[in-house]
């Protein structure tokens, strides 16, 4: 686990966890967002890369999306505010986003300027396990950028044991 990810859950009983969508409200409000969630007591944050068909979105989210698509958010743009948000913000930052965006980037293209950047994580819902586990699992542990994978409460026990297994940063329950 990235050593961030590491001291934060090894450190503390209790996280604090706020995701936020970047470019929203504002193309360039990550930066600040960011800075001022660390500097209130937040232990690690997930920023949201917008996309155009966000499936495994709720409607705030997706409402958000579309405001800082039309802002004008690229992933370049989000890789360059991850980037300014590391010169002052020391918590773990995880990235959540769509297995399409990582394809059009190219997946180790996306893995390795997420790693250089700052990056701790990331969570891609629509990232089908075996996919990861065949194509994928050596790059991340490659660049050592963690993934979690998520359940529900109607995901088995041993399809929960499988994917508790292959997320290295921690496991999100929807």
């Amino acid at each position: 686990m990235s050593k961030r990810l590491e001291n934060t859950f090894r450190d503390k009983q209790d996280i604090l966890n706020v995701y936020l969508t970047a470019g929203f409200p504002c193309l360039n409000d990550t930066v600040e967002v960011v800075q001022e969630l660390a500097s209130n007591g937040v232990d690690m944050v997930e920023i949201g890369m917008p996309f155009s068909d966000p499936l495994a979105d709720g409607l705030t989210i997706q409402r958000s999306s579309e405001v800082a698509i039309k802002n004008g958010i690229t992933l370049k743009l989000i890789f360059q505010q991850v980037e300014e948000i590391r010169q002052t913000v020391r918590i773990p930052i995880i990235l959540m986003g769509y297995y399409n965006q990582m394809l059009q980037y190219g997946v180790e293209q996306f893995v390795k300027k997420a790693t250089e950047v700052g990056v701790d994580g990331l969570i891609i819902p629509d990232l089908p396990l075996d996919i990861y586990q065949y194509e994928y699992k050596a790059l991340f542990e490659q660049y050592d950028l963690k993934i979690s994978f998520l359940i529900t409460p109607q995901t088995g026990d041993e399809r929960v044991i499988e994917i508790a297994k292959e997320s290295s940063a921690f496991l999100y329950v929807v």
